[in-house]
C-alpha cells in the first residue's frame, strides 16, 4: 500500500475512484442537471415528486441541447433490451443518450447487477435514475450513488416554502402579495405539488399580469367562501367573537369541512401563542421571527395577535381543542364544538 493511501485508510477517506456525491439543496442539484456532460450519472429518490420532475426536465433541456438521444425506460422495458448493449451502442443520429430509468430499486437482481457494472465503468451518455419512493437502504443504491450524484427529494420546510411560492407564481406570469402568499401556503399544507397546483390555478383564473391578494387566491382556489375561512382565523385571534361565529356559520352552511377548519385554526393558534411565550421572555422580535421560521412580512400581524392573552398556550385551551376534535370526530354538532373553542380564545381582556 502506497503511503497516501495508507494514510487515507487512516483517516477514514473514501478510496481512489470512488466519486460519491450526495446533494442536498435543490438549487445546488439543479446547477448539477443544466450543466450535465456525457459519463454523468444520477440517482434520485424521495416521496415527494415535484423536485425530481422539476430535475428531469432541466436533465431533458440539458439533453437537448447536447443533442442526445431521449431513451425512457421502466423495469418491465428491460425485459426485451439489454441495458449493457443500450450503453454500449451509440447513436444513430445523436452523438450520445439520455437514458432515463424510473422505479430504478425495482429491477431484477440480474438487472441491478448489469446496472451496476455500467456505472462502474465509463460511458458516453447521461444516465437519470429514480427510485420508486423513498431510497431504499442496500448495497445497489449506495453503489449507484457511489458512480454519480444522489439527491432525496423532501418536502420543503414551512420557513422556506414562501420562495417556491415566488417560484411558481413567476412561472405562471402573475405576482402574489404577501398575504396572498401566505394564502396560498395554507391552502397547500406543505405539500410542494399541491403548492404548484394551487399557482397554477390561480394563474388561470386570474391570467397573466395580475397581481393576486388572499381573497382573489381563494375565489381561484375554492371560491370566495373560502376567504371567510382564512378571514375566520384571523378574527378569533383578534379576539372579534361576534364577527368569528357569524363567520364560522357561514362557512359551516356552505360545505367547510369541519375538522380542517378546526386544524387550521388550532396551526394558527399555536404559531401566535409559541411568538407569545417567546417575546414574554424578552426575546427580540427579530429574533423570535427566526426561532418560529415566520418570515418577516407575516411577523407584524402574528406579533399584533401574540399581545392577547388567549392566545398564550395554557392547559384550558389545549384540553378545548382537543375536546372540540373528539367532539367533531364523534360526530357531534360542529358549530357547538368550534364554538366552544372561540369562546376559550376570544375571553374578554389581554
Amino acid at each position: 500500500m502506497r503511503v497516501e493511501n495508507k494514510q487515507n485508510a487512516i483517516q477514514g477517506a473514501r478510496p481512489e475512484g470512488c466519486r460519491e456525491l450526495i446533494i442536498k439543496n435543490f438549487d445546488a442539484m439543479m446547477k448539477k442537471m443544466e450543466s450535465a456532460s456525457p459519463g454523468d450519472s444520477f440517482v434520485v429518490s424521495g416521496d415527494e415528486y415535484c423536485q425530481s420532475t422539476r430535475l428531469l426536465s432541466a436533465l431533458r433541456r440539458r439533453g437537448t441541447a447536447l443533442s442526445l438521444e431521449p431513451v425512457r425506460l421502466m423495469p418491465d422495458d428491460l425485459s426485451e433490451i439489454s441495458l449493457s448493449a443500450l450503453f454500449s451502442e451509440g447513436s444513430l443520429f445523436s452523438p450520445g443518450k439520455l437514458v432515463m430509468i424510473g422505479d430504478v430499486d425495482k429491477l431484477t437482481k440480474t438487472q441491478k447487477s448489469e446496472l451496476e457494472k455500467i456505472v462502474a465503468g465509463s460511458f458516453d451518455h447521461i444516465l437519470f435514475c429514480r427510485t420508486a419512493g423513498r431510497k431504499p437502504s442496500n448495497a445497489f443504491m449506495t453503489r449507484l450513488e457511489s458512480a454519480g450524484t444522489g439527491f432525496t427529494c423532501w418536502e420543503p420546510f414551512a420557513n422556506s416554502m414562501w420562495k417556491w411560492t415566488r417560484i411558481f407564481a413567476a412561472e405562471e406570469g402573475i405576482t402574489l402579495t404577501r398575504d396572498g402568499s401566505q394564502a396560498a401556503e395554507t391552502i397547500a399544507s406543505g405539500k410542494l405539488e399541491r403548492m404548484a397546483d394551487v399557482i397554477a390555478r390561480i394563474g388561470l383564473f386570474h391570467g397573466k399580469g395580475a397581481s393576486v391578494d388572499s381573497t382573489g387566491v381563494y375565489a381561484a382556489v375554492k371560491g370566495l367562501e373560502e376567504t371567510t375561512a382564512f378571514q375566520f382565523c384571523g378574527e378569533v385571534l383578534s379576539g372579534k367573537r361576534g364577527a368569528s361565529m357569524r363567520s364560522l356559520s357561514l362557512l359551516l352552511n356552505s360545505g367547510e369541512e369541519p375538522i380542517r377548519l378546526l386544524a387550521l385554526l388550532y396551526s394558527q393558534w399555536k404559531q401566535v401563542a409559541s411568538a407569545r411565550e417567546l417575546l414574554q421572555r424578552g426575546i427580540p422580535s427579530q429574533v423570535a421571527a427566526k426561532k418560529l421560521g415566520i418570515p418577516q412580512f407575516r411577523w407584524r400581524s402574528v406579533e399584533e395577535y401574540a399581545t392577547r392573552r388567549s392566545t398564550h398556550a395554557t392547559s384550558d385551551i389545549l384540553e378545548t381543542f382537543a375536546e372540540a376534535d373528539y367532539g367533531l370526530k364523534r360526530g357531534r354538532d360542529p358549530l357547538v364544538s368550534i364554538a366552544s373553542v372561540i369562546l376559550s380564545l376570544t375571553m374578554a381582556g389581554k
